[in-house]
């Protein structure tokens, strides 16, 4: 049996309002929730390594050289250098491990669940390490596709471990989808991403990928929408998640459950990139029973991969190891709008 033996996550400490952002931006002040902002010393390597540790006392691996593959996804880490390198010194794994990183899409993290699937399934290796962390910011401001990134542009890390034994979540099917659209891009020269047109983005790019993505693997399965107990898509925006979802087929009465339960995370954590279904996942599992199924879309680039989860008793045996998506919804403090574009270097520090 092939799929998740453990899940570890971080969500900085630093919390901004969604409405002191709309009152920055001259905007109604009414809007309710808040995203995640990184400490001025915090880095995706600092967040990546803080999950990976909750994943492997998750996982029950009391000896790390166990784990023989270490992929770091992001849109938001350095552009040389390798912190899946970084990660496996830091957890003490042997020299001789697999280390990947890959860049530009929140979809690289389901890109690296495939890419370990194929080395578990060789006997390759007997655990790989997949880790999603991104820092990410709002576009230019000239538009009104930067503005709405600048309300969800958020900070996480989230990793899981995959594995033949001790499997808490089995993986049953994956299904991809790809077209030629690109949401964000920025050149190497550029502090801040550039933003397309959000209609065209939603439309073309997100919703027909996901629903693609989503309707190959649920034939595959033979399985309809609601045969999943939990859905998890990419987040960039609500209103995508809500249209994608009703094009999957989704019931009204699971719609609502999907905006506003477990896994879904804006407005509480805003949009953490790569490390979205990770984290949702994580949130989702702990309070997921034997049997379930979960559904999980990833999105990045104008690519999607769908993949399903069967829950297996073993989980209530590691669920005591966890730490809990709850301890970081619960441990927070607010910030302004100035001090929130300082800890993301929009703006100087001595400003």
């Amino acid at each position: 049996m092939l799929g998740i033996v453990g899940i570890g996550v971080y969500l900085p400490y630093y919390r901004i309002k969604l409405s002191d952002i709309a009152e920055a931006w001259n905007r109604s002040p009414k809007i309710p929730g808040e995203k995640t902002v990184p400490a001025p010393d915090e880095t995706t390597l600092t967040m990546a390594r803080n999950a990976v540790v909750n994943a492997l006392k998750h996982a029950d691996i009391t000896n790390p050289e166990e784990v023989g593959a270490v992929f770091f996804c992001s849109n938001s880490s350095m552009i040389e250098g390798s912190y899946a390198q970084d990660i496996a010194i830091a957890v003490g794994l042997k020299p001789d491990v697999t280390i990947a990183d890959l860049h530009g899409s929140p979809r690289s993290f389901t890109t690296a669940i495939q890419m370990c699937v194929d080395a578990l399934k060789t006997q390759r290796i007997k655990y790989g390490l997949i880790i999603g962390a991104d820092i990410l910011v709002g576009g230019l401001g000239t538009s009104a596709a930067d503005t709405a990134s600048e309300y969800v542009s958020a900070a996480g890390a989230g990793a899981i471990i995959l594995g033949n034994d001790g499997v808490i979540t089995e993986l049953e099917g994956i299904s991809s989808s790809m077209s030629g659209m690109k949401e964000r891009w920025r050149a190497l020269d550029e502090k801040f991403p550039r933003v397309g047109d959000g209609r065209f983005i939603r439309d073309v790019g997100y919703i027909n990928v996901v629903v693609q993505a989503g309707k190959g693997l649920m034939e595959s399965l033979k399985r309809p929408i609601g045969g999943f107990n939990h859905i998890i898509l990419q987040q960039p925006q609500t209103a995508w998640v809500s249209r994608a979802l009703k094009n999957l087929g989704t019931p009204k009465d699971s719609l609502k459950k999907v905006l506003s339960g477990p896994g879904f995370l804006l407005g509480k954590f805003g949009d953490i990139g790569a490390a979205c279904l990770p984290v949702a996942l994580a949130e989702v599992l702990d309070h997921a029973q034997a049997d379930e199924t979960i559904l999980t879309i990833s999105y990045g680039a104008g690519g999607s991969d769908a993949l399903s989860w069967n829950v297996q008793k073993s989980i209530n045996e590691k669920r005591s190891n966890a730490t809990p998506v709850e301890k970081f919804l619960k441990y927070k403090e607010y910030l302004n709008y100035t001090t929130h574009l300082k800890y993301n270097k929009v703006i100087s520090q001595f400003v």
